[in-house]
């Protein structure tokens, strides 16, 4: 017997279309500011893209071109050319000739940055203003290629692996000992709570400045804190140079965001023991199970898709730093060894102008993150006891 097939009534598909008109603004925010950038990391990967300054509408010309090449090469600014950049908002004294060529020269103003090309052709000769004009070669897999041979996207893999896997372990343990804490009666536990949550929503910039001050070698608060701790037992201890020694940059970055995030996913394990149900734990207590008992059989077991959800977005979030390599070492640190995989990103595009190496590297800190979340939703997920 054949069943009726059921037909979507008129009523469906109107409120089907009510949910996305209600759906446009934030699926247009995604679109302009996730997925189209996403898009074009992709894109650009198999080009090499260079920028290069490149002549503009034309701003001024004038036929007293031998008396103007004689000036400009000489280093110096005709009078004539710098009152017409004055009206255009210049001031005399910052302008410069960069760069002198044959019938080429480039002036800059060093008070907005802006360049102009003055260009001689035949009697005259034109004064442009500079805009930047983009090169797209393409180049397949070479720039893919090149970054796997890179000294130093190997080193910033390296460093990001290590600052990962030491930072979200970590995190993720003392984030479930602190909510193993504030889930018990203690006086205060509200102020407890809020404290904890506090670094999280602080703004990095600022935590990061705060740290550099607790990292200072000869006045931070860390190194007074460890001497006088060595001091109280009778150790010896040489001050430590937290931002200056390959050795301790890892730790210091490692030690900075675990103390920002231990708060924040604290918060989260707590709200998910407060949903266990209490039968389990009378259960257990009627059986005879002790404290830590109850707490390794039935509330770690039960907490485990609060912790696969910490676990997913916090090796997300830690493939992604950047802030406090770029502000606390100012750099890549002493021998890069702060150097991650968005730093080498950031410098191989916007300092080096290698828009297709830095987007082919992008792509592959995108792969590894796809494939390591991909192995906990297939393969972690399985050991996620979820309560009926």
């Amino acid at each position: 017997m054949k069943l009726p097939t059921l037909r979507k009534g008129r009523r469906f598909w109107w409120d089907t279309l009510e949910a996305y008109v209600y759906l446009l603004p934030t699926l247009a925010v995604l679109g302009v500011f996730t997925f189209y950038p996403f898009v074009n990391a992709f894109r650009y990967s198999v080009y090499d893209i260079r920028t290069r300054t490149v002549p503009g509408h034309v701003v001024y010309v004038t036929v007293d071109s031998s008396a103007w090449a004689t000036t400009l090469a000489r280093g110096r600014i005709p009078d004539e050319l710098a009152d017409v950049l004055r009206k255009r908002g210049a001031t005399p004294d910052d302008l410069w000739v960069r760069l002198r060529q044959a019938d080429r020269w480039v002036i800059k103003d060093e008070a907005s940055g802006q360049e102009y090309i003055i260009v001689r052709e035949g009697e005259e000769i034109r004064v442009h203003q500079a805009t930047t004009g983009w090169a797209m070669e393409w180049v397949g897999w070479a720039n893919f290629t090149r970054a796997f041979r890179d000294p130093d996207f190997g080193k910033a893999l390296l460093n990001t692996s290590v600052y990962v896997g030491t930072s979200v372990p970590t995190t993720l343990f003392l984030a479930l000992l602190l909510a193993t804490l504030l889930h018990r009666e203690l006086r205060g536990k509200a102020f407890f709570r809020l404290a904890s949550f506090l670094p999280y929503i602080t703004p990095v910039v600022a935590i990061t400045m705060v740290w550099a001050w607790i990292y200072d070698r000869n006045f931070g608060l860390l190194n007074y804190f460890l001497s006088t701790l060595a001091g109280w037992f009778g150790l010896q201890f040489s001050l430590i140079n937290w931002l200056n020694d390959p050795r301790y940059v890892m730790p210091a970055l490692v030690i900075m965001n675990v103390w920002r995030f231990t708060g924040y996913q604290a918060l989260i394990l707590l709200a998910g023991m407060q949903g266990i149900d209490r039968e389990y734990y009378e259960a257990a207590r009627v059986d005879g199970a002790g404290a830590f008992g109850v707490w390794r059989k039935i509330t770690v077991p039960l907490l485990t898709p609060q912790i696969f959800f910490l676990l997913i977005i916090s090796l997300i979030g830690s493939f992604k730093i950047f802030e406090e390599v770029l502000i606390l070492l100012q750099g890549p640190g002493p021998q890069k060894s702060g150097l991650t995989v968005v730093y080498y990103v950031f410098t191989k595009a916007f300092d080096a102008g290698h828009y297709g190496l830095a987007s082919a590297a992008s792509v592959i800190l995108f792969a590894i993150i796809f494939a390591l979340s991909l192995f906990q939703l297939t393969v972690v997920q399985k050991r996620v006891h979820y309560e009926r």
